[in-house]
């Protein structure tokens, strides 16, 4: 077999097993929504009690982003997110016998902690393995694990509730994610030169591969990751990553409480009616890879074209809610589309620029943190304002959180448009200011 032939087949392998990961990643993290009716009724708790729980794993996994995004870089992807999974399978066992809210919010925050462990390293592990001119299909392709991630949990979680009640919701999670655990291990590795295979040459935002030395110095240079954001601009990215993570993760966490709260719905209809928010979301990141391209890879403006679509179809939902459950499920998984159409932008095509000097983890890590910063102030904000106003209110929250993720792209765009041009490779992450690296040069 030669060379070329090898690397293609460890290639698709290496793809399965990060999409098989971060599958497992989200049937460990989103099947918390469909237990929230059953947990409610059990340990009489309120939208806010239920908020906190949320919160205490977004905020957690935010902040361990930063630190294991930092990690990533350091240790074996293979270990790393390993470990990550199999701690979270064994936190859900745990979670499925809580009692009291104190031990669900402990439990859940340190969730977060070990869910923290995949994303960073799986970007970087991809980015050893796939040259930059297929980074953008790479990106787009992993960011379907969250659709499939979403149908397994919520669909199997909705058979659990239905037959045995909620903590078998987190008992079959975790049976399940052991398995996938399993299957990463033995299916992936490191990087080409693991096998026996060349490793692929490192490239620049202008997509030609720097010399050995070149490498050397961009990975040794004193630089640190507060120099990269700002230096290439990643502060709007970031700011923009806090509004959709509030959007984005509000609409994952209460849409099935949501909807039996507004349209009078029973559990098992609903489990069986938000399947088609998955099913739009994977629609929304085929739109936000086909918009890309069509703007040839600019990136952030394809993000302000899609936090717009969101804030309309938010605008759509305040309209429709009490007068259609159709139109209202449709607006539901048309705002949701537009965030995890953006996402894959954010999270993976982005930081793979980064490869060139051994931050692609790190970047990953940090975006990662600023949108579940955003996820975390939605879990308790989006728990209160039900409470105390009504889910109107919460659309309209959405709405302008969408338009101001929109208005931070803008500033963004501007901002590259006035910077300078003609730094050279090594001044970008000395802090020069170049926007390569975002799609926008």
């Amino acid at each position: 077999m030669t060379t070329a032939s090898s690397m293609k087949k460890w290639q698709t392998r290496i793809f399965a097993a990060c999409f098989l990961a971060y599958t497992a990643a989200y049937i460990c993290r989103v099947n918390f929504s469909v237990a929230i009716p059953g947990m409610q009724a059990d340990l009489k708790l309120t939208n806010t009690a239920i908020g906190m729980i949320g919160t205490s794993f977004f905020w957690v996994y935010a902040i361990g982003q930063l630190v294991n995004g930092y990690l990533g870089d350091k240790f074996s992807s293979r270990t790393f997110i390993l470990t990550g999974l199999v701690i979270s399978a064994f936190i859900n066992v745990a979670f499925g016998y809580s009692l009291t809210l104190f031990f669900m919010i402990l439990l859940w925050g340190a969730n977060g902690i070990f869910q923290s462990m995949l994303w960073g390293p799986l970007v970087k592990t991809l980015s050893h393995w796939f040259p930059s001119k297929r980074h953008n299909l790479v990106a787009f392709g992993m960011s379907i694990t969250m659709i499939f991630g979403y149908l397994i949990a919520w669909g199997s979680s909705g058979v659990m509730m239905n037959a045995f009640g909620w903590r078998w919701v987190f008992w079959l999670a975790a049976i399940l994610v052991l398995a996938l655990s399993a299957v990463w291990y033995f299916m992936v590795r490191n990087k080409p030169s693991d096998v026996g295979l060349p490793d692929l040459p490192v490239e620049h935002d202008n997509k030609h591969a720097l010399t050995a030395e070149e490498i050397r110095e961009h990975k040794s240079a004193k630089t640190s990751i507060w120099q990269i954001i700002t230096g290439t601009n990643l502060v709007f990215v970031a700011l923009t990553g806090v509004t959709q993570g509030i959007v984005k993760d509000s609409i994952s966490l209460w849409s099935p409480k949501l909807l039996m709260d507004t349209q009078n719905l029973s559990l098992k209809s609903t489990v069986a009616i938000i399947l088609i928010i998955p099913a739009v979301n994977f629609a929304g990141i085929f739109l936000a890879g086909w918009l890309n391209r069509m703007l040839k890879s600019r990136e952030k403006l394809t993000i302000l074209i899609l936090m717009l679509g969101g804030a309309l179809a938010s605008l759509g939902l305040m309209f429709f809610i009490h007068t259609s459950t159709t139109l209202s499920v449709l607006m539901l998984a048309c705002t949701s589309a537009f965030m995890f159409g953006a996402n894959p932008l954010m999270t993976t095509v982005i930081p793979l620029h980064y490869a060139y000097c051994g931050k692609v983890s790190a970047i990953a890590g940090f975006i990662d943190f600023t949108i579940y910063l955003g996820s975390g102030l939605a879990g308790v904000l989006t728990g209160l304002i039900v409470d105390l106003l009504g889910w109107d209110n919460v659309f309209v929250m959405w709405c302008c959180v969408s338009l101001l993720g929109a208005l931070s792209m803008y500033l963004g765009i501007r901002r590259d448009q006035g910077m300078r041009h003609g730094y050279s490779r090594f001044e970008l992450i000395q802090g020069g200011g170049n926007q390569s690296g975002d799609g926008n040069g």
